[in-house]
């Protein structure tokens, strides 16, 4: 059967976390962990209340003696500890972490591929393996059946092999205090860290074409703008959106970008999506 003929009978299926349906990502892994034989899983965050749902059918995986690999990155140490830990006690599961600064670049991947027989079911979009991404979150996801031979399938696993062999990437457990020390250096520096009202922000050259092109819009009576901009080029915002009757003020020198729109006042020190 070839790709077309699989696509055919088996159409890309749109999975996302949709209360009113009754719909959540979560029920998706479960129900595919629940009937593979061996599976892959690559994720930049990793938290324990994302994967306690989880537990128990890892438990049978490991009883029924069926593999998986797991993929994460220590990526603003940001995925916990205990979970990770947790995941490596399991005999059935290799967890690896990709060191971002030895690989030299980011770790943004959401996906998880599951085998039965020769049938495969990837699903890849933007869901971590957190609670909140996994039942509540806007999320994105296609699910895709596929074969063995397929180029789909041959393009994802060369792409998890490449980061899974990569030598910036280890086993978790021969890192594992280094990463708890640096988890909780990053913990207390959040929480020790004051924000400060009047630091000097400095945007990037994207961000500076950016503030440029919504002046020349301000000027010109325009109070709407979409932005479409790639992650990690600058686009979080991190400031809160506060009351203001006063005009906008879009210069590249100052401390935030202010949009005035109906009345209201953006501060931020990052370009967004207006």
């Amino acid at each position: 059967m070839n790709d077309l003929e699989i696509i055919e009978k088996n159409p890309p299926q749109f999975v996302s976390n949709d209360a009113k349906r009754g719909r959540k990502v979560l029920s998706t892994i479960e129900d595919e962990l629940l009937h593979c034989d061996a599976f892959w899983m690559s994720v930049a965050f990793i938290t324990q209340s994302g994967i306690t749902p989880l537990l128990p059918l890892f438990k049978e995986l490991e009883q029924r003696g069926v593999q998986g690999k797991i993929l994460t990155t220590d990526y603003l140490a940001f995925s916990e500890p205990r979970a990770l830990s947790k995941l490596t006690a399991f005999s059935n599961l290799q967890l690896k972490i990709s060191m971002v600064e030895d690989a030299g670049r980011g770790f943004h991947t959401k996906g998880y591929i599951f085998k039965k027989g020769n049938t495969y079911k990837a699903l890849v979009g933007s869901s971590n393996l957190t609670q909140n991404a996994l039942t509540v979150n806007r999320e994105w996801n296609t699910k895709i059946v596929t074969q063995e031979n397929s180029e789909y399938l041959s393009d994802l696993f060369d792409e998890f092999n490449a980061i899974w062999f990569h030598q910036s990437t280890v086993f978790y457990s021969s890192i594992k205090d280094l990463y708890q020390s640096l988890y909780r250096k990053n913990r207390t520096w959040k929480q020790e860290t004051p924000i400060v009202q009047n630091e000097t922000l400095r945007p990037n050259s994207m961000q500076e074409e950016v503030i440029h092109s919504l002046s020349a819009l301000i000027e010109q009576g325009k109070s709407k703008v979409l932005l479409i901009s790639a992650t990690g080029t600058g686009t979080t915002p991190e400031k809160s959106i506060v009351s203001s009757s006063s005009r906008a003020d879009c210069d590249a020198s100052s401390r935030y970008i202010q949009e005035s729109v109906r009345g209201k006042v953006f501060l931020w020190p990052f370009i967004g999506i207006a």
